[in-house]
């Protein structure tokens, strides 16, 4: 059979020590940067994004939402990726309303609002269609990712996204830097959100690469066994 052509899939992205995303549900994960108490590992994961040579930065809007409506300012800007060549956002519901549209492309369904389309249109957005069901198809998004030329994308979303790349068997590896918090919370988002499994069977065996301690906290970077 066949295998479709698609870019690598590597997860980066930094969160506590166990493995929360954010301090509660709503809240910008930048002000762990901004009070000082994330053991710069914010900075360090988007370096990671050069060091793991990420051709382009992938997000959901549900992120982008969240950084807005509690928005945080750094005193110090963090790394910006050198090499990547866009930021692609996954919106499958079209609910983002764009005003910086540099070098970004959005991934949504076939079946979203025309309206949300008319948008990227008139603000020369480029857009993929993936899928016509109730999300968007990932591995068909990947196909169409990889006919632009993207080789191995770094998604930097929340625990809803993760898990979905995940549970899709797309994920290549995966790199964490380890924020020196504990967080905990039943609701708060981590690394991989979503479904809970049915067995042990269904659980993603990783293979260690590489451990880095950066101050107080921790770089933990698998590949995902086939």
């Amino acid at each position: 059979m066949k295998l479709t052509k698609r870019p690598e899939v590597i997860i980066n992205v930094f969160a506590s020590m166990d493995g929360r995303m954010t301090t509660a549900p709503g809240h910008n994960v930048m002000e762990w940067t901004s009070h000082g108490v994330d053991g710069k590992a914010n900075d360090e994961a988007h370096k990671l994004y050069d060091a793991l040579n990420c051709d382009a930065l992938v997000s959901g809007s549900e992120s982008l939402i969240v950084w807005s409506s509690d928005w945080v300012e750094l005193e110090n800007a963090i790394t910006t990726p050198e090499k990547s060549k866009a930021y692609i956002v996954f919106d499958g519901r079209g609910r983002m309303e764009w005003a910086q549209t540099e070098g970004l492309i959005v991934v949504t369904r076939e079946n979203v609002s025309p309206s949300y389309i008319e948008q990227l249109e008139n603000k020369g957005i480029t857009y993929l269609k993936a899928g016509s069901g109730e999300k968007i198809d990932v591995k068909l998004a990947l196909k169409q990712l990889y006919d632009l030329g993207f080789r191995r994308l770094g998604i930097s979303g929340g625990g809803t996204m993760n898990g979905a790349f995940l549970r899709a068997g797309v994920v290549d590896e995966i790199s964490v830097v380890l924020a020196p918090l504990a967080i905990g919370g039943k609701t708060t988002p981590t690394i991989f959100d979503g479904e809970n499994l049915d067995s042990i069977q269904q659980a993603v065996p990783l293979e260690l690469i590489e451990t880095k301690a950066i101050g107080d906290a921790v770089w933990l970077y698998y590949r995902v066994k086939k």
